[in-house]
């Protein structure tokens, strides 16, 4: 579950939303009930459901016509000037009705608002980048950077890849961050819970998480743990805590595969020295061959190339 924090938040406005909605429908409705026509209409149809329901209980022929009611009523709303969609709620979504939830499973809308309250969480101060503002013009090898936006963007539309971890690695400014917040960005277009934590920050909840001794601590790791996709940018950078760092990651990664859920890294580090760094368990968790997929951008640094 993602934190109780963020799920209450998008919940109570989920909830707002409806009950805005409901609320100017109402206030049109009691408007057109002081017509004295309308009002009649209104209180005959409510009658005739009722009655003609009763009706099919015990197999009997229906005394009112509904659609002849129906048609009388919408011909005294057309002629009092009132939008009939105006007395019925507008709610944001048509899918839920405001509710969050589809048959048990929590609707885009409503996975829209987690990820509203995530991005809060993330650091990060601008706009997602998108692939659609990618120019692929400023790397020195054009094609072979598009190849690899094509490839990561088809691995974000579709969901029963094989690829649990994407490990991006590189010299500093080559444009991992930007390959991360275009596929971060297609991901919650697609209606994914994402969450995006610099990996100085998951360094601060795992030891949060390591020194709280109540009921709470599970609050603090809960979004690295359940959100669909989790990003973590710029790994190897935090200080190793000990007891914290090493341990903590492992048991972050190793809670996502088990769970089928996603993972995609960014770091400076070369592959030996993330196993010198992390240790052998992690390094096998985030780089299995049979569930990762490990990239090394080369490039100039891009700060440098838009400077010349």
């Amino acid at each position: 579950m993602i934190s109780k924090d963020i799920l209450n938040k998008a919940i109570y406005k989920i909830k707002q939303q409806k009950q805005h909605a409901e609320q100017i429908a109402d206030k049109n409705l009691q408007k057109a009930l002081l017509n004295t026509e309308f009002l009649n209409i209104y209180q005959l149809e409510k009658t005739a459901l009722i009655e003609n329901a009763k009706c099919e209980v015990y197999n009997q022929k229906k005394l009112y016509n509904i659609k002849d009611i129906e048609t009388k009523r919408k011909q005294i709303l057309q002629k009092l000037n009132i939008d009939e969609k105006s007395l019925l709620p507008n709610y944001k979504c048509n899918i839920c009705k405001d509710t969050g939830y589809l048959q048990g499973k929590m609707c885009t809308c409503l996975k829209a608002i987690i990820n509203e309250e995530l991005y809060k969480q993330s650091g990060l101060n601008h706009k997602l980048n998108s692939f659609e503002n990618m120019n692929c013009s400023i790397f020195e090898d054009s094609k072979k950077i598009k190849n690899l936006y094509d490839t990561m963007k088809k691995w974000c539309n579709c969901p029963s890849s094989a690829y649990l971890n994407i490990v991006l690695t590189g010299k500093t400014g080559v444009g991992k961050t930007f390959l991360m917040e275009c596929m971060a960005n297609e991901l919650i277009k697609n209606g994914n819970i994402v969450f995006w934590t610099s990996a100085f920050n998951l360094n601060q909840l795992l030891l949060k998480y390591h020194t709280t001794f109540d009921d709470n601590k599970t609050n603090y790791i809960s979004n690295l743990l359940e959100a669909e996709y989790l990003f973590v940018d710029d790994l190897g950078c935090e200080p190793t805590l000990k007891n914290v760092t090493v341990e903590g990651i492992y048991n972050v990664l190793a809670e996502r595969v088990e769970n089928n859920k996603k993972t995609i890294i960014s770091t400076n580090l070369n592959l030996k020295e993330i196993q010198d760094k992390y240790g052998e368990r992690v390094f096998s968790r985030l780089l299995n061959k049979s569930n990762s997929l490990c990239i090394n951008i080369e490039n100039k640094d891009l700060r440098l190339i838009k400077k010349s």
